[in-house]
Parts: C-alpha cells; structure tokens; sequence
C-alpha cells in the first residue's frame, strides 16, 4: 500500500507541476501578447504624431505661400494705384498749362 500511495502523491505531485506549467506558459503568453500590443500601439502613436506634424508643416507652408501670394497681389496694387495718381498728376499739370497758355 505504501508503494501505492506514493504513486498517488507522484502522481498528484505529477498533475500540480503540470498544471502550474500550464498556468505559466499561459501567463507568459499574456505577457508577450500585452507587451505585442503595447508596442503596436506606441507604433501607431508614433506614425500618427508624424503625419499630424507632416500635415502641420504642409499647412504651415500653404498659409505661407498664401501669404507671400497676398503681399504680392498687395504690392502691385499699390504699384498700380502709384502709377494711375503719378497720371493722374501728369494729365492735371498738363491740363492746367494748357489752360494758362490758351488764356494768356
């Protein structure tokens, strides 16, 4: 009977190793699945964080060339309106000593 019992207790002592084994694998495969993820996920973070700050500079540099486009459109406007007063003051001059000399 003693042989018998210590089979049972071997046997016992046989299915607790087996089943902490089993319990260990299942939480080292928790641990690398959690560990997968986390680092899929800081992936994911990281390759967002880089379009939004592709997308910043590319709006960055639409509202700059925006601006350069209204400084431009701006100065030949004054170019334009400095040309139309510099004629204006012309045909006023020439009016005015076309009068003088038709009066005098």
């Amino acid at each position: 009977m003693a042989v018998n019992s210590l089979s049972s207790v071997q046997a016992a002592n046989l299915r607790e190793s087996l089943a902490n084994r089993v319990e260990q694998r299942s939480q080292q495969a928790s641990q690398a699945r959690r560990a997968d993820q986390g680092e899929r996920s800081e992936r994911r973070d990281a390759a967002v964080k880089k379009r939004v700050e592709q997308n910043t500079d590319a709006g960055r540099t639409r509202a700059q060339s925006n601006d350069d486009a209204a400084t431009l459109q701006r100065r030949e406007a004054q170019a334009a309106d400095k040309k139309a007063d510099t004629e204006r003051r012309q045909t006023e001059k020439s009016t005015l000593g076309s009068r003088i000399n038709t009066t005098a």
